[in-house]
């Protein structure tokens, strides 16, 4: 099966009798010596490393598992070592050491690229961007401080360090200008040595090109000798199976578990493998056997995938029957050809004996014969032979020309083997072509000698065009197969695209002759091209199916390069150029398409006659694909430069009577932009939508350069060939305008009906107009102005800017692709100097280029390549701008550059007299208003052509032009004038105005002299009567407006004031009594506002102090109302006990997040809550949550895979669409169901409580063994614990409730739900846990039952906000987001166990239910742990998760006895013990884990605090420090092991020396300090905690924008801020903290400390845990991504990782989507990722496509892309690197992801981007 599967397995070798070593010398001494020898050899041995094993599964005979393997290392030990010894001589690994000191490997690197590997191309000093380096040869070059680009590798290309041709300057990295200084022979590689090496080198190639080339039916004969005692019988026979690319997988393994009875795992593991070698053995047996299998898979019929429906895909799987000898032979000949490329290497005259070997033309393995039999081989054979190729062959310039040589004139032939296979491109022979071709001297040197560029178009000509030729033009059929076959054929264009890439300085007389035979050939292509794919206008009905036009488009997608390249060779190269042109005339003479018609008609305008040519495009064929008429413009831009024009040109092909006239130039084009304009008047509607998408694409940036550009040049040929008012009327005539045109026009038309046609004809005048602006607008072309090819980018970029401000990466997208390697140079040069870069702000957005200010100028509305959007966009913007200026709001035309000689002519359309009528007529219609034929758009177009009129002659460039004088004539300033006034064209009046006074400057200029003073009087005139701009004029109209509003309301409020003046004289009376009243009223309020803050403020301050929510000092609940809106029915609710519940929204998850520190991979996941607050009655919620249940389970499943069967049914928020999978309770507060306390009242103190809860551990521990439950009355407890006071004490501390309040039924429901919800969250994660047992013990009961879990996710919950809310920086005072706050308010509340389970017991003896039993359970556990010492110690706590369960789940259940009494957690007494025994607790855990050497000599603020301490705390404090803190137990057993070791020697020393640990007031300091610190997290926590339980809020003491303190933490908790006060041994805090620390496990620990031994079952947890973090990542993204280059798949040592797929959490790279490593989770293959993600982020995984950059958040069973943390010095990401700008780490991107992470927010994010996307189904289980 596959030969890199399994280990090296070391057998012991049977010692062969006289060694071949000494053979093989003995036959060379005589001379006898043939490779046949070697051969032989490698024959024998090679079957003794091959091993099958076949193992039957115990329950089905049928089912077999095959292992294949071959045993690569001793092969290599006994084999290929014994082979390089005799070429060697007897020490080859030190004559190996001498050769690589000698340092003759290569100048050129040649290192072959595998698959994904990174690859780096310089911008600047790259020939073409196909030279590329490899990491080592780019880390030490000049290069990597250029602008370089980086790539991943597609396999099969090598490094091009040290080829001269390859690199403009520095051509070698320091490692290979070091070889190049050392000399070509060498001292070791004698002559005889080279003479071995030649009879080994042929040996070897035999063998391999023998064997590797077995039929599968020749198999028998060829091992004839292999076959024992002339049996067949025996099991020596493999069934294999080949790779192709046009079956599934699945159908593989389909076949495999059907046909050839594999296990489905099995199956999948030959077909990863059969994919990555190309074949694969599965099956061993009889020939009989393997014969039957063979027929059995050829003969199976395979059902077509609906995904792949490819003509090969009915075609049956190879197979083939081969021996067992023969495979054995091929794996170990693929051994031998990777083994000897990298021999091959090693030096230079390797190689040359290689080469000379390969030469020799009667050898079977000559080049010629490798080179065509590589279509027979399977994909690892082909590799081995490539980089043999590449190792051997490419490193010398000579050996390189000679393969190029070879290459060429087999070419025809590997292409056409190539088109009929069907492995990828990369993996054929033709491959090679990118390694060839792209060397100038090389491809110069084919295109003159071997005619490479006529046989490549040749090729494809025959290959892929020829059958789809019908009537000389070509018409592509629908047939998918023909598609396959063609984007094959397509690749011959890459090869010549490749070929042409580099201009030649100087062309000699052979390449030119080379290079027309090869443009005969083009021609010939462009002949069959011009005019393919025509369509005719369908009128009727509509078409009854979409024709083919994608073909057609790829073409010339990959045509239109190398015709751009053709057109640039001869640009430079008189002869080439002539002849060149010449031939497209000769061509275009020839092709009849729309020319071939003879039929002309007169038509005239404005008194001007032309012959037109009748073609009419609405009725007859057209063409969007016009290559030849474009390639003719495209070399007649360059006949000015070497001073031809058409008319000397014209007089030579008279003689040969190929006359082609401006009329015949122009006409197909001029029927293509008819037939445009025609679309765009709707009156090809019924052609569907291929039309739409054709024309699309004939402006899109990938095709226009040869097609919208080149038809607009031949455009401009023809205006400037032909007589203006004659051009003008064949472009009427074609667009039907003759009629329009003439000044009858509106007569004519009002005696007709208005129809469609007629509106269709107003949009082709707007067509018309359109096309001649741009004819005479669009110049910025080298050729046709005196403009470059930078000057025309630029122009591109202006108008781009125009739009809109583009980023790096969209602005280099809306631009054509350059052909020259060096394009992204220009570019770079050409944008700075017209934009400005804008640097990204924030994380979203990128970085973008605004153009500068002053080149808005330069803005044309009409630019060609604009879209309608881009047109109306960039209109508006520019309007806004020129009004915020208070300039006139226009887009005027903007100033144009300078015709080139051959063009000057096309400026005289600007004054020709159909021009100018055209101009008048539309300014009369303008002005009548009775006209129907015209519209606004049509006089903005004619100002713009005006514009362009005053503009180019103001310019003064062309003497012949007199539009002034003209226009004159015609009236123009005049209807101008009567234009501005015209209030229907208000909108127009701005432009206008400003054609207006271009026009007058132009007046001025031209009649200076007509009188001084006359002029001057009607300048007066005309300005006094010149209209204003319609700014102006608004704002006029504006404050007239207003002033007559102003006055209107003077006078009414004048109105009122007299009507209101008479009314008070009628009635004073009354009016004085009630002004008395109101004075005295404001005179009482006024003291109210000024009493209260008064008294608040005391209050404030007198609160201010001590706001506690616990303890003796306590606030008490004041009570708030609670009135919400339902989100679903939009009632007013509130919140009360026995109405109908209300419920909020809320998301649970595993989570694993605060636990991914590197000391806790241990522990187990968690449950986390997140809710988003918005309520809803329970009842509206059901209904709309059954709903999204229904509408989920109608949902399509195929693009999501349900991990796990107890899966909660996720749905969204109905508000805000947050994520949701329960619900969560929204209640009272807490404090509301317990009595209030007076503040007179007494209550048992601490130790009190102490010894109830000891005695209550017992009292529930014996309930767990007594089934019954026995009298658990307060009462009797009181009386077992001794405590002395009476039960109203005991109440009082409590808050004891006599009789619950009871709560409406459906709250029962809700929660009911709520523990569903989390009992599935928990099972999906567990369930795939190996390691989970059946049967639940005592100590995972927790993780079953549903209450304690809700405990726990509270706890989690809280401490997750805790860390993410220190992360960000907010204390606890800033204000908290809803989520965040609802959250954590309603989860508190829902803990309380009131609400969980409204039980009615009767009193007496009654088994408890389960769910009462387990709390007992847990409880007693719980006590036993805290206060007997029982359990674990407290180094292993995790207090505040301790903390929560002890304040929910023990204090009720003392009145399990009495139905009527419960107790509610709210903040009474006992809790606030309850959080002083957790912080005794936490802080005996500090203390103990304080480590005087380790910890940060911060400054001593606590020093003054000691000193003021009574001495006996002080005492008690070293007393404890020294007795229970582990560093210094530990420091002070190993000193008391050494003062022992030492008084061994010295006996005559006392023994009871001991060894007293320092413990200064400085020490006291530290510590105090390290445990304020420490206890930071757990008072955090414990605030947030219990400001949810008690609602009491913060005090205003807390900080909102720094850190929260120690003391106001403690203040707000009801704690002691001061230290010293717990260590006084006089209070029973000292005596808890001695409990807590007098542990055995601590002693343990100590002891193992102390003698350096782990302790394996205790799990420490640290006082403050770690805070969670991403992993830190490369800042380069080169490292990263060179980091894993040389990873190997897991499961197969010799194939690299296709996509290395890194956890952000932990680091582990692992193999990301592939078949290859796919593990098993519960019933089901997922991919490695989706595994890991299971354990390591409890089903939520973070993951970074190294290769691809690509992030990946993987949840259950779904997923999504974001955005990576790597961008560009744009600011942008660069995903699948297509751009290959160079990366950098941005923080602020990382930290995003880590805060969505931490913030529990990725589930929602992967709805989120999975809701907004149309994405393509993704199989995210797969990865």
């Amino acid at each position: 099966m596959d030969r890199y599967d399994m280990e090296d397995v070391v057998v012991t070798h049977p010692v062969e009798l006289t060694s071949p070593l000494k053979e093989w010398r003995l036959k060379r001494q005589e001379g006898t010596l043939s490779r046949s020898d070697f051969i032989g050899y490698f024959e024998r041995e090679s079957h003794k490393y091959f091993v099958y094993q076949t193992s039957g599964a115990e329950t089905d005979t049928n089912v077999l598992t095959l292992k294949c393997m071959f045993k690569e290392a001793l092969a290599k030990k006994d084999i290929i070592d014994v082979v390089v010894e005799f070429i060697l001589g007897d020490n080859p690994t030190s004559a190996l050491e001498k050769l690589r000191l000698e340092g003759n490997t290569a100048t050129v690197c040649g290192k072959v690229f595998k698959n994904g590997e990174p690859t780096y191309s310089c911008r600047e000093c790259g020939v073409d961007p196909t030279c590329v380096l490899c990491v080592n040869c780019f880390k030490r070059s000049a290069h990597r401080f250029h602008k370089y680009k980086m790539s991943t590798s597609g396999g099969g290309g090598c490094c091009d360090c040290g080829d001269d041709e390859a690199w403009k300057k520095d051509h070698y990295c320091q490692l290979h200008l070091a070889n190049r200084k050392n000399p070509l022979e060498s001292k070791i590689l004698t002559d005889e040595v080279l003479e071995r090496a030649e009879i080994c080198f042929g040996a070897i190639l035999a063998f391999c090109v023998n064997y590797l080339e077995i039929e599968p039916n020749a198999s028998l004969q060829c091992l004839e000798g292999h076959v024992k005692d002339g049996q067949v019988d025996g099991a020596q026979y493999c069934t294999v199976l080949y790779n192709d690319e046009s079956h599934t997988f699945d159908q593989v393994i389909q076949t495999l578990t059907k046909i050839a009875k594999c296990p489905q795992k099995n199956a999948m593991e030959i077909v990863a493998a059969i994919d990555r070698e190309g074949r694969a053995v599965v099956k061993c047996d009889t020939f009989k056997g393997c014969n039957d299998l063979k027929e059995a898979i050829e003969n199976q019929m395979i059902p077509p995938t609906p995904l792949l429906t490819s003509v090969r895909n009915n075609q049956s799987l190879r197979t083939s029957v081969l021996h067992i000898g023969a495979v054995a032979c091929q794996q170990f000949a693929l051994q031998l050809l990777g083994w000897f490329q990298e021999f091959l290497v090693r030096h230079y005259l390797f190689r040359k004996t290689f080469s000379e070997l390969v030469q020799r033309k009667q050898e079977p393995f000559c080049i010629r014969h490798i080179l065509e039999y590589d279509v027979k081989l399977w994909k690892t054979a082909r590799t081995c032979w490539h980089r043999l190729l590449i190792s051997g062959m490419l490193m010398e310039y000579d050996n390189k020309m000679v393969l190029a040589q070879v290459f060429s004139r087999r070419y025809a032939t590997i292409v056409e083997d190539f088109i009929s296979d069907d492995h990828d491109h990369a993996f054929s022979i033709v491959s090679l072509s990118v390694q060839l071709f792209t060397v100038p001297s090389i491809a110069h040197h084919l295109i003159a000698h071997e005619g490479i560029f006529d046989k490549l178009l040749h090729t494809f000509y025959h290959v892929a065009i020829e059958k789809f030729i019908q009537n000389k033009t070509l018409h592509f059929s629908k047939n998918i197969a023909s598609m396959a076959f063609f984007k094959r054929a397509n690749y011959i264009l890459y090869d010549l695209r490749y070929l042409l890439s580099i201009k030649p300085e100087v062309l000699s007389n052979d390449l030119r002759s080379g290079f027309l035979e090869g443009c005969r050939a083009l021609m010939r292509v462009l002949n069959v091209m011009q005019g393919m794919e025509s369509i005719t206008r369908q009128t009727g009905q509509h078409m009854d199916y979409e024709p083919e036009w994608e073909c057609a488009f790829n073409l010339h997608i990959k045509l239109a390069t190398t015709i751009s390249q053709v057109i640039e060779w001869a640009a430079t190269d008189v002869k080439l150029l002539l002849k060149l042109f010449k031939m497209t005339v000769r061509a275009l003479v020839s092709n009849s398409f729309i020319v071939g018609v003879d039929k002309t008609e007169v038509r005239s305008v404005a008194g001007h006659v032309a012959k037109c040519l009748i073609y009419d495009v609405s009725v007859k064929p057209v063409s969007i694909h016009l290559p030849l008429s474009r390639f003719y413009a495209g070399i007649y831009l360059h006949l000015g430069t070497h001073n031809m024009t058409y008319d000397s040109l014209q007089s030579e092909s008279d003689e040969l009577s190929m006359k082609l006239t401006p009329r015949e130039i122009i006409e197909p084009v001029l029927c293509t932009h008819a037939m445009i304009a025609q679309v765009t008047a709707g009156m090809w509607r019924r052609n569907g939508y291929s039309l739409l998408h054709q024309l699309y694409f004939y402006r899109n940036v990938r095709c226009r350069v040869e097609m919208l550009d080149r038809d607009i040049v031949c455009l401009q040929i023809g205006a400037s060939l032909m007589e203006s008012n004659e051009f003008l009327i064949h472009v009427l005539n074609k667009f039907n305008l003759i009629a329009w045109a003439q000044a009858n026009y509106e007569t004519v038309l009002a005696e007709k009906l208005l129809d469609d046609d007629f509106m269709r004809q107003l949009s082709m005048i707007d067509e018309f107009l359109e096309l001649l602006i741009v004819i005479i607008g669009e110049r910025w072309m080298p050729g046709v102005s005196m403009v470059t090819e930078e000057d025309r980018l630029r122009k591109e970029i202006i108008q781009l800017l125009c739009t809109k401000s583009y980023s790096h990466s969209e602005l280099s997208r809306a631009l054509p692709d350059g052909n020259s390697g060096n394009s992204d140079n220009i570019f770079e040069d050409v944008i700075n100097t017209v934009a400005v870069f804008k640097k990204p702000v924030g994380v979203d957005s990128k970085g973008v280029y605004e153009l500068k200010e002053h080149l808005l100028e330069e803005f044309n509305v009409y630019f060609y390549h604009y879209t309608k959007e881009d047109k109306s966009k960039a209109e508006e913007l520019q309007r806004e701008r020129r009004k915020a200026k208070k300039e006139l709001v226009c887009c005027p035309p903007p100033m144009l550059p300078q015709l080139t000689p051959a063009f000057t002519s096309m400026a005289n359309i600007l004054q020709c007299n159909v021009f100018l009528s055209i101009c008048t007529q539309v300014m009369d219609r303008a002005l009548d208003s009775r006209s129907r034929s015209f519209t606004e758009s049509h006089l903005q177009k004619i100002l713009h052509l005006l514009g362009f009129a005053i503009q180019e002659e103001l310019s003064e460039r062309y003497p012949f032009l007199s539009f002034y004088e003209r226009s004159q004539k015609y009236g123009i300033l005049e209807k101008l004038e009567e234009l501005a006034r015209c209030a229907r064209l208000e909108a127009h009046r701005d432009f206008v105005l400003w054609t207006i006074k271009r026009y007058k400057e132009l007046q001025a200029k031209q009649a200076p002299s007509e009188g001084g003073a006359g002029s001057s009087d009607t300048q007066q005139g005309v300005e006094e009567e010149q209209p204003l701009s319609s700014e102006e004029q608004a704002r006029q109209e504006k404050e007239a407006r207003a002033r007559l509003a102003a006055e209107r309301r003077a006078k009414i409020m004048a109105q009122m004031q007299s009507a209101q003046k008479s009314f008070m004289k009628n009635n004073a009376e009354s009016f004085a009594a009630s002004e008395k009243e109101a004075r005295e009223d404001s005179a009482a309020t006024g003291m109210e506002w000024e009493d209260i803050p008064a008294e608040d403020e005391q209050g404030a301050v007198a609160l201010k102090p001590n706001v506690a929510c616990l303890g003796p000092e306590r606030k008490l609940y004041q009570g708030s109302d609670a009135n919400f809106k339902c989100i679903l029915c939009f009632e007013n609710c509130t919140i009360s006990r026995n109405g109908p519940p209300l419920v909020s929204s809320a998301f649970v998850q595993t989570s694993r997040v605060i636990f991914t520190t590197f000391n806790m991979h241990r522990s187990k996941s968690a449950l986390h809550m997140s809710c988003c607050g918005h309520v809803m009655h329970y009842s509206c919620w059901q209904e709309y949550y059954t709903n999204e249940e229904s509408k989920e389970l109608r949902r399509p499943h195929r693009n999501r895979v349900a991990l796990s069967q107890a899966h909660n049914v996720e749905f969204h928020c109905p508000y805000c669409r947050t994520l949701s999978n329960t619900v969560l309770p929204v209640t009272e507060a807490l404090p509301v169901f317990s009595p209030a306390p007076a503040p007179t009242d007494s209550y048992l103190p601490l130790d009190s409580f102490v010894e109830i809860m000891r005695t209550l551990a017992g009292e529930l521990g014996s309930i767990k063994e007594d089934e019954m439950c026995q009298f658990l009355s307060v009462s009797n407890i009181l009386h077992k614990s001794g405590v002395v006071g009476d039960i109203a004490q005991f109440e009082r501390s409590v808050q004891l409730i006599h009789d619950p309040p009871k709560l409406h039924s459906n709250y029962s429901d809700v929660m009911a739900f709520l523990n569903k919800a989390l009992l599935n969250a928990t099972q999906s994660q567990n369930s795939h846990l190996k390691d989970i047992t059946r049967d639940v013990t005592v100590q995972d009961l927790d993780t079953t039952e549903s209450v304690p879990m809700l405990w726990d996710t509270c706890s989690y919950t809280l401490q997750a906000l805790e860390i993410y809310l220190f992360k960000i920086q907010k204390p606890l005072k800033a204000e908290l987001t809803m989520r965040h706050q609802s959250c954590a308010i309603n989860l508190v509340r829902a803990c309380s166990k009131f609400l969980s389970s409204p039980w009615n017991l009767e009193l007496g003896e009654i088994p408890l239910p389960p769910s009462e039993r387990f709390q007992a359970e847990f409880a007693a556990q719980l006590l036993d742990k805290i206060f007997n010492q029982k359990g674990s110690s407290v180094l292993e706590w995790d207090c505040f998760r301790m903390l929560v369960p002890f304040q929910f789940g023990v204090l009720n259940l003392m009145t399990l006895g009495n139905p009527s009494q419960t107790i509610i957690p709210c903040g009474s007494m006992f809790d606030f013990y309850i959080l002083q025994t957790m912080f005794l607790a936490h802080m005996t855990k500090a203390v103990l884990y304080f480590d005087v050497d380790n910890t940060e000599h911060a400054e001593l603020t606590q020093l003054t605090y000691v000193d003021q301490l009574p001495s006996r705390i002080r005492d008690n404090m070293v007393a404890f420090y020294r007795r229970y803190n582990i560093p210094a137990r530990v420091m002070q057993r190993r000193k008391q092991q050494q003062l022992a070791e030492e008084q061994k020697d010295d006996v005559d020393q006392r023994q009871e020396q001991t060894v007293v640990i320092p413990c200064e007031f400085q020490h006291l300091a530290l510590l105090l300090d390290y445990v304020q610190r420490q206890m930071s997290s757990f008072l955090r926590c414990a605030c947030l905690f219990y400001r949810c339980l008690t609602d009491i809020d913060f005090p205003d003491t807390f900080p909102t924008d720094q850190p929260d303190r120690f003391e106001l933490m403690c203040q707000y908790l009801g704690l002691d801020p001061m230290l010293g006060v717990y260590f006084d041994m006089e209070t029973v805090y000292a005596t808890m903290m001695h409990s807590f620390a007098s542990h055995p496990h601590i002693d343990r620990e100590v002891e193992m400390q102390s003698l350096n031994v782990g302790y394996e079952n205790m799990q420490l947890e640290p006082c403050l845990r770690p805070l969670p973090r991403l992993k830190p990542l490369f800042e380069d993204y080169s490292d990263l991504i060179n980091s894993v280059s040389d990873i190997f798949c897991p499961n197969n040592e010799r194939e690299e990782m296709k996509t290395p797929t890194m956890c952000l959490i932990c680091g582990s790279i692992l193999c990301g989507q592939s078949y290859c490593c796919q593990p098993e989770l519960g019933k089901m293959s997922v991919g490695a990722c989706t595994h890991h993600a299971h354990a390591c982020g409890a089903e939520i995984g973070i993951f970074l496509r190294i290769r691809d950059c690509q992030v990946v958040y993987l949840g259950r069973g779904k997923g999504c892309f974001v955005q990576p943390p790597y961008l560009d010095e744009y600011g942008e990401t660069d995903q699948g690197l297509r751009r290959g700008n160079p990366l950098k780490l941005c923080q602020a991107a990382y930290s995003r992801i880590f805060l969505q992470w931490l913030g529990h927010g990725l589930h929602e994010e992967i709805a989120r981007l999975n809701d907004n996307t149309n994405v393509a189904v993704t199989q995210w289980h797969h990865m």
